[in-house]
């Protein structure tokens, strides 16, 4: 199976701006910047992601409050680095904040480190499951619709009104293949997953007025033991009202199963 941590260092592309259709497509989708956080561009993705298993263990089963400074210094990295890790990873729902640079793991991303330590490709199948909501999902979908795009590209469409270097947009990207919510090819373009459509449908179909309901009916953590990001409850659902979508949920599985290692 590919890893994502043994590529070199991503091409850095210029500050050119997305193309004029793809851009207003991807407009269409985007929340204001406010609501969206990027990246650090300071590490890597690998180094990112050291971060957040250092963090989240520990902060812990018992989800103890850390500082950033904290991090950063047991981690040799620069506070801003820390901090803007652990601000993508509460966006994402790995972290919650408690107070000014305070924050602690949250039941998800607690269990996300501890399958890391076990089994790799099952904790990216739970980070999938995690970032269905994500605003990113939506707009790559829009973005990958019409075939492949560069990486570079792709990350243009992601940072698009948010400050940074364009660097944060290809994180963003590797942060999607290690979710397998899109897949790379040697020559760096990027390709969508059916998870990755699947995922933006249902938050188009997405009822707010039913999320209590089905909340209540699921005991805590119950989500992250599901088959990529869905319950058994959801899965028979899915099988009954919706057979292509649910086609598309196998052919996902499918991929993944055929790229693990023999």
């Amino acid at each position: 199976m590919e890893s994502l941590f043994s590529h070199p260092a991503p091409f850095v592309p210029s500050d050119a701006d997305t193309a004029g259709p793809l851009r207003q497509k991807v407009m269409r989708m985007l929340p204001p910047p406010g609501q969206r956080t990027s990246p650090t561009d300071r590490a890597s993705l690998r180094r990112q992601w050291q971060l957040v298993l250092a963090a989240a263990f520990v902060s812990g089963e018992q989800q103890f409050v850390i500082s950033t400074s904290d991090l950063a210094r047991q981690e040799g990295v620069t506070p801003e680095t820390a901090t803007q890790t652990v601000r993508f990873g509460e966006e994402v729902g790995l972290f919650s904040r408690v107070g000014r640079g305070k924050f602690a793991v949250t039941e998800a991303g607690w269990t996300i480190a501890q399958r890391w330590q076990e089994d790799e490709t099952y904790a990216r199948l739970l980070l999938q499951g995690l970032f269905r909501p994500h605003w990113s999902i939506p707009v790559a979908d829009a973005a990958l619709r019409d075939g492949p795009l560069p990486m570079e590209e792709l990350g243009r469409c992601l940072l698009v009104e948010l400050p940074g270097k364009p660097r944060r947009g290809l994180y963003l990207v590797e942060w999607l293949a290690l979710a397998f919510l899109v897949h790379r090819d040697p020559q760096g373009r990027v390709w969508p997953t059916p998870a990755l459509s699947a995922a933006a449908s249902s938050q188009v179909a997405a009822l707010p007025a039913a999320a209590p309901a089905v909340e209540s009916e699921q005991a805590p953590g119950q989500e992250l033991d599901a088959l990529m990001g869905m319950t058994n409850r959801e899965l028979d659902k899915l099988d009954e009202s919706n057979p292509e979508e649910f086609r598309t949920f196998l052919d996902t599985l499918t991929q993944l199963v055929r790229s693990l290692p023999v």
